[in-house]
């Protein structure tokens, strides 16, 4: 029997999802799928799955992974952004099993995006995804971004891949899996203006900027989505750092920070999203 806490939960998230703006493929679309990822049995919650969002089929490597971004992409619309053309060319470095990949097409069902996904296991998903729903102009690339090319040590997470990286192991509860991946520059892909850069790719950042910067591509790309990763792997505080890069490079932007009331004051690790358009380029009020 269900909790009154926990059916107030449910009917509070319902009413959130069902009321959701800019919704793709619409908002009960959404809901149904939500609804999939709550009815899933909990014996089969470490087993591959797959959910359907209209019609379009997300494959996943575990319920855990998927409701994280799930929750990330379609509900919270992370990288919910107001391109100029029908036909946009984004980069997706991260893309891990695709559902960023899946989003932008829904809004820009002619987008042309360029994914990078070093892990293999994520991979082999993300080419599932990609495959599943005939998706055109996609190009994948199965490397880490860098600032120089090469290989690395990639620390894999066995049961949450979004927690791997290259940096080092961002979940002390689980043992990671040191793989070897190849490293790719991405201004090395870069032929045109990009119309959105994607840059999740957990403590990695810094070397990608370095090298967008030292080849002069930065200037290319007119939007960026990026998930930085403060203090990760470091006591050192160089935010305003990679915020100066940006403004010197003449870009404005908002940010998006999630923490916790009572870790505020703890000079703790933090996700934050930084949202950057060129100067010129920002959206108008309306």
């Amino acid at each position: 029997m269900p909790s009154l806490l926990s059916s107030f939960e449910f009917i509070r998230d319902r009413r959130r999802i069902l009321r959701m703006a800019h919704a793709k493929p619409s908002a009960k679309a959404i809901y149904h799928a939500w609804l999939q990822l709550r009815r899933h049995p909990k014996a089969n919650r470490a087993k591959p799955l797959s959910i359907e969002l209209g019609d379009t089929v997300i494959h996943a490597q575990n319920w855990e992974e998927l409701s994280f971004l799930f929750e990330e992409v379609f509900i919270g619309n992370e990288y919910l952004v107001k391109l100029p053309r029908r036909d946009p060319f984004i980069v997706d470095c991260g893309a891990n099993i695709g559902c960023a990949t899946l989003y932008f097409k829904l809004h820009y069902p002619d987008a042309r995006i360029l994914a990078f996904e070093p892990n293999p296991f994520c991979f082999e998903v993300l080419k599932q995804n990609v495959a599943a729903n005939s998706l055109k102009n996609v190009s994948l690339v199965q490397a880490a971004c860098a600032s120089a090319p090469g290989t690395t040590t990639f620390h894999v997470n066995p049961s949450f891949s979004p927690l791997s990286s290259a940096v080092g192991n961002r979940d002390p509860k689980h043992t990671t899996v040191p793989i070897e991946v190849r490293l790719v520059k991405l201004s090395d892909s870069i032929h045109e203006d990009v119309d959105l850069l994607k840059l999740d790719i957990e403590g990695g950042e810094w070397e990608v900027f370095a090298d967008l910067v030292a080849s002069g591509k930065l200037a290319r790309i007119h939007r960026m989505a990026i998930e930085y990763h403060h203090r990760f792997g470091t006591t050192e505080v160089k935010m305003s750092r990679f915020l100066k890069v940006l403004e010197d490079a003449g870009y404005t932007y908002s940010l998006g920070v999630g923490i916790k009331p009572e870790r505020r004051f703890m000079g703790v690790f933090q996700d934050v999203m930084i949202y950057a358009v060129k100067l010129g380029m920002e959206d108008k009020a309306g």
